[in-house]
């Protein structure tokens, strides 16, 4: 959790080590879904994800090891808790990279494939939780136990607050962005949108004019909370509110599991989600209007407390 974000609703919930432990694992667990998903169908195949990762031109023979290597050793360090923020590192370079150059066909694709980077560096800066083998290290450490905990060599790194008010910053873009982007369809393109929604769903039946019009709440919440995540205002309100909103949304809308696509962009929506999760976690960071309300308020309270008047 950040020093900088204003004390809100949740930061009793974020002080408590028997909820955290549990929420942030959750989150972990939540991050690796879709490299999870990428490993299986690496190793054993699936027809359709395979054609639909070839058109993007995702490479084959000797470097797809390489790819597997990155992806298996993240999310083993990732799910237990080791090493977390170097996990988090190098799942976030790796997913910047190879969104660039092999996943870029698709704008869903690369906004999606970007806020999932930019999360990383939220769980970067949060670490793994109580609930993971780097906090049973740091303990360790603390009754005189020797450690392999990777917090002490990141130290001048995550107590540097012209590194990570930027990395948080980048990271708040990033996810806010594709929140604007499709906030931003659903106005300009509402009847169209509509018609994806009911052909997404044709068990709705006689439920559908109740499903199209959902697209109108949905459309403002994430314009609204992709505004706020970008400005850093409100951020957890936000984040929290776009979490549950991408798993409910995965779920209705990408769960044709026979069309390649839309297996990706479900398994997509879960990892985006435990992304959100960390961000939420960590707060808006140094460089946001959080932080410069949370700054402000105590020199208000000396100017009423040095008033005449007060």
């Amino acid at each position: 959790m950040d020093n900088y974000s204003q004390r809100d609703f949740y930061t009793h919930f974020l002080s408590d080590d028997a909820i955290v432990g549990p929420f942030l694992l959750v989150a972990r667990l939540l991050t690796t879904v879709l490299f999870v998903f990428y490993i299986v169908t690496e190793i054993f195949g699936d027809p359709l994800v395979r054609a639909s990762m070839d058109s993007d031109h995702v490479p084959s023979g000797g470097i797809v090891y390489l790819v597997l290597a990155i992806q298996i050793a993240g999310v083993v360090m990732v799910a237990l808790g080791y090493k977390t923020r170097f996990a988090a590192l190098l799942l976030s370079a790796f997913t910047f990279t190879t969104c660039v150059l092999f996943d870029h066909t698709l704008k869903i694709d690369l906004l999606k494939d970007f806020a999932i980077a930019g999360g990383f560096f939220s769980m970067f800066a949060v670490g793994p939780g109580p609930l993971s083998l780097d906090a049973r290290q740091e303990r360790l450490k603390r009754v005189g136990a020797k450690s392999n905990s990777d917090s002490g060599f990141l130290a001048p790194i995550l107590g540097n607050n012209a590194l990570m008010g930027p990395l948080i910053l980048i990271g708040r873009i990033f996810a806010g962005s594709i929140f604007l982007q499709f906030g931003q369809n659903k106005v300009f393109h509402t009847a169209k949108m509509q018609a994806y929604m009911v052909q997404h769903n044709p068990t709705f039946g006689a439920m559908n004019q109740i499903l199209t019009v959902l697209i109108y709440p949905a459309m403002w919440l994430q314009v609204i909370g992709g505004f706020l995540l970008v400005l850093g205002y409100k951020t957890r309100h936000a984040l929290i509110a776009l979490a549950g909103f991408t798993i409910i949304a995965g779920n209705m809308f990408h769960h044709q599991f026979y069309i390649a696509a839309e297996k990706i962009q479900f398994f997509k929506d879960y990892t985006l989600t435990g992304m959100l999760l960390f961000m939420f976690t960590y707060g808006a960071g140094s460089l946001s209007l959080d932080a410069l309300l949370s700054r402000a308020r105590p020199a208000r309270q000396n100017v009423r407390a040095e008033s005449p008047n007060a």
